[in-house]
């Protein structure tokens, strides 16, 4: 019995100091070979797969790569012994040109071998760049900047392959082993390995091989009794328990015989890494590239807003809804209800409900425009059924079906509108040139007087500058109108390298404001792209300047705000934010371009109004029970008064005296 005791007592400090002897091999710091965590157990993981495992920072890692600084030849037939014991893994030498490299290490050899992709930029994307310019869609000033920005992208082409450096072949062998585990054999793992020679990536002779274990086993909480009972508790969107489980990881007894045998070759100079992104060399930042300098508001004190119109938001009892707002000169505010599809009027005279002026033959629209003129005496609603003109004054608004140069244009549901300035429609649309992607702009032929006539519109240019955008930038990729209070000759557009001023005869680039950083987290090595979740672009007649959205990241958080672009200098003159909110539902600028408000929500409405020459700002608030989702902000056209258009009703911000416009016009 002693001796029984005794031996259980060794059996007993093994298992304890297994995990430290496993841990004495030579791993890298924060690389480990640790025990099934406890929760994998609880969840009914098979006590054969039940295994030590590697981990990196004690996470259990879904495969792991080793490079070798070996040649191919020597390193294969070395792993393929120490994998002998544990199945019978089958597979042939291939030999592929590098041009085709994958799991990620021929973007790791673009990237330790710049002189490639210099190269690569310089053949075959240089040609394209320089039509580009020809045909206006670039400027020539633009190039360089291209050529540098593609240079730092490592990812592979499909031309990459006539570049003789990487006509080369590459050997790599990959096969696997199925192993089945318990009496039934219902546990099941499949080992994969693959070995890849790296010469071309590395500048010397080097081989990268990769390992992992695929496990599947039955769940156990998806037999015939879990399913009955998801049947039992129904639910559309639910298929019930999976009657498998899987998993991918690196066992101890995967690891370390193919671990054991590289490491002790000759010069081997093992290196462990998660995947080859591991071998990415740290890119240079780029020197051009500032932070934004943001500005938010001042403290907490400001003005309250007064609820002039309320929405009933009890769905059964609702009798209109809000989805656009037009303040007019007359004190009224023209209303858009998006379904049923209806141009309403209010005025504090007609109490708690609008009266309707026009209703849609379809009671769907998907896109429109409510614009006016400057002084707030007429307004336009433009639609996919036509346009609409309605006079301060008038007992009726006058309504005009469309015609285009283009067949069915009008129907096209990607159609979108901006105005000339003064309320006029224009239609755009992302469009197609050829091959090529284009914005294609409409203007009108004429502007009938009589209720009932035509409104025609003929092209104005296709404007290549959208088939320039490169869809690896962050956000979005469309090129967005900028939407001015007064009228230009040409036509400015943001777009992901920056602000561009179109001809607005041809589309062809006149100019380009580069701008900060307007979306995502910063990057040292690019500040390019637009962002998402906020108003489109606008600018100001009076004041010359553009404001541009962004939601910038600070770690998890959003902070999302207006660049303010001085047109004339191309500098920023602000960066305005509302720090610490998802989007930037609303912004509108003064009359006399001096003042800029922007609007958002958390709970209760986050808003404020800057004075863009003294930088100094007015906080505007608005509880729940005031307004409930500010979406809109509006000028009245005589400056005294901020509008905003809630989820629940129109509110009115009367603003002091310093913090008004000069009217419109």
């Amino acid at each position: 019995m002693a001796n029984k005791g005794m031996w259980s007592g060794m059996v007993w400090l093994a298992g304890m100091t297994a995990p430290l002897w496993v841990n004495a091999a030579p791993l890298p710091p924060n690389w480990q070979i640790l025990p099934t965590a406890q929760q994998e157990i609880e969840g009914g993981l098979p006590s054969a797969l039940r295994s030590p495992l590697l981990t990196k920072q004690n996470k259990p890692l879904q495969q792991v790569e080793m490079l070798v600084a070996l040649p191919f030849e020597q390193v294969l037939p070395v792993v393929q012994a120490a994998l002998a014991p544990m199945g019978k893994f089958e597979g042939t030498v291939s030999r592929t040109r590098v041009a085709y490299m994958e799991h990620g290490w021929g973007h790791v050899m673009m990237a330790r071998r710049p002189e490639l992709k210099a190269e690569y930029v310089r053949r075959f994307s240089l040609p394209a760049l320089q039509q580009d310019v020809a045909d206006g869609a670039l400027l020539a000033e633009e190039v360089p900047q291209r050529m540098a920005r593609l240079e730092r992208d490592p990812s592979f082409n499909a031309q990459s392959d006539k570049l003789p450096a990487l006509q080369v072949s590459f050997a790599s062998w990959s096969a696997s082993a199925d192993q089945r585990h318990g009496f039934a054999g219902r546990t099941k793992s499949v080992v994969d390995v693959r070995v890849m020679q790296v010469d071309q990536v590395m500048g010397h002779a080097a081989t990268v091989v990769s390992l992992r274990r695929v496990d599947d086993w039955p769940n156990p909480d998806g037999g015939v009794g879990a399913q009955l009972r998801a049947l039992a508790d129904f639910n559309i969107f639910s298929t019930g328990p999976s009657p498998r489980l899987s998993r991918s990881r690196v066992p101890e007894t995967v690891f370390t015989p193919v671990f054991d045998a590289l490491r002790t070759l000759p010069g081997a100079s093992l290196q462990l890494g998660v995947n080859a992104s591991d071998w990415m060399p740290a890119a240079k930042p780029v020197a051009s590239i500032t932070e934004p300098q943001r500005r938010a508001p001042e403290g907490a004190h400001g003005i309250d807003a007064t609820q002039v119109l309320a929405v009933n938001r009890v769905l059964s009892e609702q009798t209109f809804d809000l989805a656009d707002m037009l303040p007019m000169a007359d004190g009224s505010v023209l209303l858009v209800q998006s379904y049923p599809f209806t141009l309403m009027q209010w005025s504090p005279a007609d109490g708690h409900t609008p009266r309707t002026l026009w209703k849609a033959p379809n009671e769907h629209a998907l896109h429109w425009l409510l614009a006016g003129d400057r002084r707030g005496r007429g307004a336009y609603l433009a639609s996919a059924d036509g346009v609409l003109r309605y006079e301060v004054g008038a007992a009726k608004v006058a309504t005009h079906p469309l015609a285009f140069d283009r067949p069915k244009l009008g129907a096209d549901s990607y159609l979108r509108y901006t105005h000339d300035g003064d309320g006029l429609p224009l239609p755009y649309l992302h469009d197609q040139v050829g091959k090529r992607d284009a914005l294609s702009l409409w203007t009108a032929t004429q502007h009938p007087a009589a209720d009932g006539a035509r409104w025609e519109y003929a092209q104005r240019f296709a404007a290549l500058r959208q088939d320039v955008v490169d869809h690896n930038f962050p956000g979005n990729t469309r090129v967005k109108p900028v939407q001015w209070d007064g009228q230009r000759s040409n036509v400015w557009v943001e777009d992901a390298a920056g602000l561009t001023e179109l001809d607005g005869n041809t589309g062809r680039v006149q100019r380009v404001l580069p701008l900060p950083r307007r979306f995502g987290k910063a990057n040292p090595q690019d500040d390019a792209g637009m962002a998402q979740w906020t108003p489109p672009p606008f600018g100001s007649i009076a004041g010359n300047w553009i404001a541009v959205g962004f939601v910038l990241m600070d770690g998890e958080t959003r902070n999302p705000g207006m660049h303010v672009v001085d047109v004339g200098s191309g500098n920023v003159r602000h960066s305005l934010t509302l720090p610490g909110l998802d989007s930037l539902n609303a912004a509108a600028g003064s009359p006399d371009g001096r003042l800029l408000a922007l609007g958002s929500n958390r709970g209760g409405v986050v808003a404020a109004v800057w004075n863009l020459d003294t930088g100094r700002s007015l906080s505007l608030r608005a509880g729940n029970k005031t307004c409930w989702d500010l979406r809109q902000l509006q000028w009245s056209p005589d400056g005294r008064t901020l509008w905003g258009r809630c989820g629940d009703g129109l509110v009115q911000w009367a603003l002091p005296e310093e913090w008004r416009s000069a009217a419109a016009g």
